[in-house]
């Protein structure tokens, strides 16, 4: 089984600019802190927070580092063709319903 760590190599192939203090160190992936630098709550977001648009700027993202690996980018276009259109919202509902049971146990 390959356990090689592939994220710092796929950041530097993604189609997006890097972020320099981004690394992987024992399996661990290393990023900056600071007081201006932190995830984002939708709770802070307040009222006219538009999550459809926040989470197809995260997919667009996601994209972005897949386009990096240039001789997937075919096969992810084929992928994503034979889905059907809510494929995506529906996928995302199980892993909530996995995710919550898992911080369960």
């Amino acid at each position: 089984m390959d356990t090689e760590i592939y994220y710092e190599e796929v950041l530097a192939r993604s189609g997006r600019s890097l972020d320099p203090v981004v690394k992987v160190y024992e399996g661990w992936v290393v990023r900056r802190l600071a007081p201006d630098c932190h995830r984002i709550e939708l709770s802070e977001l307040g009222p006219e927070r538009d999550e459809k648009r926040m989470l197809r700027a995260m997919g667009w993202e996601t994209g972005n580092i897949h386009l990096g690996t240039r001789p997937a980018v075919k096969d992810v276009l084929n992928n994503l063709k034979g889905r059907k259109i809510n494929w995506l919202r529906k996928s995302a509902a199980k892993m909530v319903v996995v995710t919550l049971k898992d911080w369960e146990m």
